[in-house]
This record gives C-alpha cells, structure tokens and sequence, in this order.
C-alpha cells in the first residue's frame, strides 16, 4: 500500500530527528495539533506550506508536491461551474473508487488508445473508461400536463346587474 502524504511527512520528521513541535514551529503552524491532523490524514496543508516543509525537512519541493495527492481543487471548481452535471458523475466515481484500490481506480479511467463507446445512459462527454465506472443515469423529463382551455364566455352567459 502507498503512504500517505502525513506518514511520508512523519516518517521524514522522525527520520530528521525532529518533534512535532519542532517541525509546526518550523512551518509556521500554531499548534501541535493541524501538524497531528495532517500526519494521521484527516487535513491537508495549504499549498502555501508545501515549500515551507520542504525546507524544514531537507527534501526538494518537487518531492514533497509528487506525495500531495490532492486534485486540483481550483481545476475541479472551474470544471463543475461550466458543466454542473459533472458533479454527480464525480460523486459516481468516488462511490466506486471506495470499492477498490488505488490500481485498479487508475487502469479503469486512464484513456487508453481505442476508445470504446459508451454504455447506454453515459453522456458521450464522460470518457468510455470512466464510463464503466460510472452509470449515469438518463435525464428524466417530467412530462407536464396540457393546460386545460379557457371556455371562452358568451354575452348571455354574463350576469346582468339591474
């Protein structure tokens, strides 16, 4: 199995010899306790304080930057903004994605030469190997009833007031 981005931090901050206070005061957190959240993976840092750990923990930023496994968030937020049906085909993949390992998730949807169709139901914009991932399902139209016709009303059908 891979290691997180906070055991590869910690495991680089034990190898150094350093505290979990040594290394928050070196990145410039406050407390001990956002470095703790990071190492056992329940946050992740800001991008700001990428290069911050990579002085402190004496490996290049490149290093550091290959181990950060988030998506591009900003990239996701400009896709899901121009095309909001995308954001059900994301929570698909993610369902599924909780059903495998990381192997298997990447030889699903990386593109290979021939691209098949795909199945029934997928948006051609949904590429065929995340296709299989992902079922997505067909707009529904919600059939509205006609609008029933106004009878039109006649000069005897009026009341008359006096």
């Amino acid at each position: 199995m891979t290691e997180t981005f906070g055991q590869y931090i910690r495991s680089l901050r034990e190898g150094k010899g350093l505290t979990q206070r040594a290394l928050s005061q070196a990145v410039g957190f406050r407390s001990l306790a956002h470095l703790s959240d990071i190492e056992s993976g329940k946050r992740n840092p800001a991008k700001e304080t990428l290069p911050k750990f990579a002085k402190a923990l004496g490996v290049s930023l490149i290093d550091i930057e290959s181990r950060d496994t988030r998506g591009p968030i900003e990239a996701a937020k400009a896709l899901f903004a121009r095309k909001p049906e995308m954001v059900g085909a994301f929570l698909k993949v993610i369902e599924a994605a909780k059903k495998m390992d990381a192997e298997e998730l990447v030889s699903r949807v990386t593109l290979k030469q021939s691209k098949p169709e795909a199945p029934a139901g997928v948006p051609a914009s949904v590429p065929a190997p995340v296709a299989e991932v992902v079922s997505v399902p067909p707009k529904l139209e919600i059939p509205r009833p006609a609008p029933k016709p106004v009878p039109e009303k006649k000069p005897s059908d009026q009341p008359t007031l006096f």
